[in-house]
């Protein structure tokens, strides 16, 4: 812990070294290019905070689930995995304010680095789709870049309080947060707080389902204006989770102390050749425990798993003109480290000593990158290409499970691996007309493999019931991807985004069953021990289309459709006979799992008042999902629908009210990307009506 902090600190001092003046300035953002991602010739989609304060979802992962062809892999009534276009986990970059990352530390995802956020705090959410956005790191499937508070400047000192407070009654609970922030000409600062409890729900027929948690979150911020041109801010965030139930995993959170702590540093408008200089650094990291207490199993064996996950690291970049466009280069840094035991008490056996499995044994991953993105504008042609290189480190201590005898009945002692990941990527917008505009990208995205994927030892963190073994081994995968969209403004300000889109990955990270005499399961009542590795290749393909209204209209109408098809043309599947594989054979065409159905929703609202009272209404219609994975033992879904409404009151300047009704026909349904609850077939069903309100304050 110790290299880590000296690390930050290091950090800290190369931003520090600047002389300050006593000029104004404003800058908002973290990115060096300005804010015109329309620019950048590539499909993104952008959730501002008004989408989050007309909600009752706490939950930044299922927030980002009303953007089309994103859902999210749901394991308990928090937490949710963000799934982009059918790729997950560390296929999707997540990053907060441009530069920091958050690892978390449960091997079963319960903890993805969205749920270290604080719903209530985030500015701007932007998803670049695709492995095109390469200044941000290493681009697979996509890159969520979540923003929460950046320094502003004033020319008078002036405070600004605002909160939150939302009740809801199915899963009864609430959601309160605060926030003072001020602004002078030389210093901005904010310091929030907050806390979240929410109790079990019930779904459509009125079965309960545990969903309770407990959250507590603080946070503080300062930023210096050093010149007319240049801010130094850093801030620190501290978020704490209790008893938070996961009924589809083989364990529940006890408890998570998470820390994060940035800094930055950016200087604008240099010279007439320097745009523009960024340099930042964070630290985070996840003491994480949970344990299986409030499962039956926890009568004959008390498991209980305590996990600390690091994360640290440093960004910086230059942007410059160059000819009659832009061009940014830089370099970014991440280093890895996972380090946990899991201690099984046997309750029915007091004569046997306490057992003790490593989770990670200090496994560490070193990614260092360097990426250079050029920009040019025309009158008819915009375009953009990207570059970077990566050099990805990664080692742990041996591989081992102990038998009761104490001796190792599985050991791997080869862990080290590195690999020089080459991606690029460039797209074109061409200016038909006023009104269209038509939008190519093709990229290459390389993506080094994960913790869990290289260093899991023998627990039962898929989607099919195997426990599964890392391969330190395996090569990176690769994401061969085209979009092309169109973009249309109709003369009467109507607007349409369709997009099309196809992927082809290569070495892709999956799964295939091992004989016992390599590694025998450890999970009561799983099938077997599964190792992740290499296949060929696999195909996605899809599409996303929107269509709304002129803003300026009274009323607003907005329609969203999307879907995503995959498949291994070449999969391993297994035949089961009384709980156990007796043979296995090869699939041709086997769809890929955890791929959501064909999803279209409407939304309608109208202002009354100049304004001040706004309702709206939503209806959501998803498919069935039959394309499903035989290889993972994958089960279809049922279609539904659910209509939401909602209504926004604005009381005063200082006070306005959203309230509403999620699922008013109460009905009964789950989606695909649910798992089931532990130890059933049973799926984990959605809430059934829900009541919420929510006060918003401004002073």
């Amino acid at each position: 812990m110790k290299k880590h902090l000296l690390f930050f600190l290091l950090i800290l001092s190369l931003g520090g070294g600047v002389v300050a003046q006593n000029d104004t300035i404003a800058l908002k953002e973290v990115e060096i290019i300005d804010n015109q991602d329309e620019l950048l010739s590539m499909p993104l989609n952008t959730i501002q905070p008004a989408a989050i304060d007309q909600t009752s979802v706490i939950d930044v992962g299922k927030i980002l689930s009303n953007i089309p062809n994103i859902s999210g892999i749901k394991k308990g009534g928090y937490g949710f995995d963000p799934v982009v276009r059918g790729f997950k986990y560390s296929q999707l970059n997540v990053i907060l304010n441009g530069t920091a990352k958050i690892e978390g530390g449960c091997p079963n995802r319960m903890d993805p680095a969205t749920t270290h956020v604080n719903a209530n705090e985030v500015t701007n959410m932007t998803v670049y789709k695709g492995p095109y956005a390469l200044k941000y790191g290493p681009a697979f499937g996509g890159v969520i870049n979540i923003s929460t508070w950046q320094p502003h400047f004033t020319s008078t000192f002036s405070t600004h309080l605002k909160g939150i407070v939302g009740l809801q009654s199915n899963g009864a609970g609430y959601n309160s947060d605060v926030t003072l922030e001020g602004a002078g000409k030389n210093v901005n600062f904010v310091i929030t707080a907050g806390t979240k409890k929410y109790d079990d729900y019930q779904d459509g027929d009125g079965r309960w389902v545990k969903a309770s948690l407990q959250q507590y979150h603080a946070a503080a911020g300062v930023g210096f204006k050093l010149s007319s041109k240049s801010v130094l801010d850093a801030r620190a965030d501290f978020s704490r989770g209790r008893n938070v139930d996961f009924p589809a995993l083989s364990m529940d959170e006890r408890q998570d102390n998470t820390s994060l702590y940035s800094v930055n540093y950016r200087i604008e408008n240099v010279s007439d050749v320097v745009n523009a200089f960024h340099l930042s650094g964070w630290l985070s990291n996840v003491n994480h425990k949970m344990d299986n207490k409030n499962r039956p199993v926890s009568d004959t064996v008390v498991a209980v798993s305590s996990i600390l996950a690091v994360d640290a690291g440093m960004r910086g970049a230059i942007n410059i003109n160059m000819s009659s466009g832009q061009l940014e280069s830089g370099f970014d840094y991440e280093h890895i480290f996972k380090d946990g035991q899991r201690v099984k008490s046997m309750i029915k056996q007091p004569g046997l000593p306490v057992k003790e499995e490593s989770v990670w044994s200090d496994a560490n991953i070193d990614n260092m990158g360097v990426y250079s993105q050029y920009r040019q504008t025309g009158n008819s042609l915009d375009w953009v290409v990207a570059g970077r290189v990566d050099f990805n480190r990664a080692i742990s201590n041996p591989l081992v499970r102990m038998g009761m005898n104490d001796l190792p009945f599985y050991y791997e002692d080869s862990t080290a691996s590195q690999y020089l990941n080459v991606s690029f990527s460039g797209g074109i917008t061409w200016k038909l007309n006023d009104n269209n505009r038509l939008v190519f990208s093709i990229g290459r995205g390389v993506r080094s493999p994960d913790m869990t994927e290289r260093f899991i030892i023998l627990l039962p963190v898929g989607y099919d019931k195997y426990d599964y073994l890392g391969n330190p081994q395996l090569k990176p995968e690769i994401n061969n991807e085209a979009d092309i969209g169109l973009k249309h403004l109709s003369a009467n300000r109507w607007y349409f985004d369709g997009n099309l889109f196809l992927s082809y990955v290569t070495h892709f990270i999956g799964s295939k069953k091992v004989p016992p005499s390599i590694a025998r399961p450890q999970t009561k009542g799983v099938l077997g021990v599964k190792q992740f590795v290499n296949f060929d290749a696999v195909w996605l393909t899809g599409f996303e289309a929107s269509l709304k209204s002129p803003e300026q209209n009274l009323w607003q109408l907005g329609i969203n459709a999307a879907y995503t098809y995959g498949f291994n043309p070449l999969a391993p599947g297994y035949k089961i006979e009384n709980g156990q594989v007796v043979d296995e054979y090869t699939l041709k065409n086997d769809p890929l799992p955890e791929i959501p159905p064909f999803e279209t929703d409407l939304m309608f609202q109208y202002k009354f008042f100049h304004a001040t009272l706004i309702p709206m209404i939503r209806w959501r219609v998803v498919a069935a999902q039959n394309a499903i994975s035989q290889s993972y033992g994958e089960q279809e879904s049922r279609a539904f629908q659910t209509v939401d409404v909602k209504i926004n009151y604005l009381f005063s300047k200082n006070l306005s009210v959203w309230g509403g009704v999620n699922n008013l026909l109460n009905t009964t349904y789950y989606e695909h990307l649910n798992r089931n609850i532990i130890g059933s077939s049973q799926s984990l069903y959605e809430p059934g009506r829900n009541f919420f309100i929510n006060f918003i304050f401004n002073f």
